[in-house]
């Protein structure tokens, strides 16, 4: 049994309550969509709280924790409405500012000189170790920023990242979910898809343009080209001042297409994006996730592999 919780103590009981929870890795907040009878006496606006529980358990049962944000309702005595609530990372999502760093710091410092500034609590925030290069002056959404430190971070053989926050943000490692799913019993359909779209067999690395000059060319690298054709892609980084830098961010471009697995099954709540988990043997990872809370609920899951999705979400255009 589910209960949402309005602005800290208000039960929205008995409302013929209709709950969805949906997520992916290219996204940072996490969304509730609520359909609800709301009464001529309750006050909802956006901005308010809104926590989703199971079991009555507020922290352990807490499955969703943010703001009410977009709210659509209909002109009746008793209006039927539907709400739209984020993770509030939405507020980092939205939020612009302009920041340098010097080389050598970590997407870990820099976010935590971000949340710093912005007075934006920090939780478990993981270490992602890897040395970055200088970051121009720029202007950007606070979230934009966070995340083109964790695409160098993952281009540069690091390991890959996500945020989440319910009280504080927290910096995750995709896959370090201490409870790992088994699904492979809970599942009514599974699909498998395979394309060549999105594939990528031919990189030209451009260097830094000067003023009316054409772009210094970096190096020219090519895989799986006999196989797939020639498909090239051109990116442009100024950063990249050697032919080994170049090719490292060659590396993570190549790609001989998309593959996917998508499941349908009994609701496992406690499933995010970026969560490892188990399916008949073997390991992937949560791309995109879509929970219809209920008993026993459904869940719709994409399941893809860790380098498909370094592939896919880490590496810069």
């Amino acid at each position: 049994m589910y209960t949402v919780i309005l602005k800290g103590n208000i039960r929205l009981d008995n409302l013929k309550l209709q709950i969805s929870l949906g997520e992916s890795i290219d996204s940072i907040a996490y969304t509730a969509d609520i359909r609800l009878v709301i009464p001529k006496e309750l006050s909802l606006m956006q901005g308010d709280s809104i926590e989703i529980i199971k079991n009555n358990n507020p922290g352990k049962g807490t499955v969703f924790k943010g703001v009410v944000w977009t709210k659509n309702t209909t002109a009746q005595h008793s209006k039927v409405g539907n709400i739209t609530c984020k993770e509030k990372t939405i507020y980092i999502e939205r939020s612009e500012d302009e920041y340098l760093f010097e080389a050598g710091t970590t997407a870990t410092q820099r976010a935590r000189q971000m949340c710093g500034d912005w007075g934006i609590p920090t939780g478990n925030f993981a270490d992602t170790e890897i040395p970055l290069s200088k970051s121009p002056p720029k202007i950007k959404t606070i979230y934009e920023m966070m995340l083109d430190d964790l695409k160098e971070t993952a281009e540069k053989g690091g390991g890959l990242f996500k945020y989440r926050m319910q009280n504080k943000l927290d910096l995750i490692r995709l896959g370090s979910n201490k409870q790992v799913y088994d699904i492979s019993n809970s599942l009514d359909h599974i699909g498998q898809t395979g394309t060549l779209e999105g594939s990528v067999s031919k990189v030209k690395v451009l260097g830094k343009q000067e003023d009316d000059k054409k772009s210094p060319v970096m190096g020219t690298f090519e895989k799986d080209v006999s196989q797939i054709g020639t498909l090239q892609k051109v990116i442009q980084d100024e950063k990249i001042q050697d032919v080994g830098t170049a090719n490292q961010k060659a590396n993570a471009l190549f790609s001989k297409g998309e593959g996917q697995i998508v499941t349908n099954g009994i609701d496992i709540p406690g499933i995010r994006a970026g969560d490892k988990v188990k399916i008949n043997g073997f390991y992937v990872y949560v791309s995109r996730v879509n929970h219809k809370l209920g008993e026993p609920g459904s869940m719709e899951l994409v399941l893809e592999s860790l380098a498909q999705i370094r592939r896919k979400y880490y590496a810069s255009s």
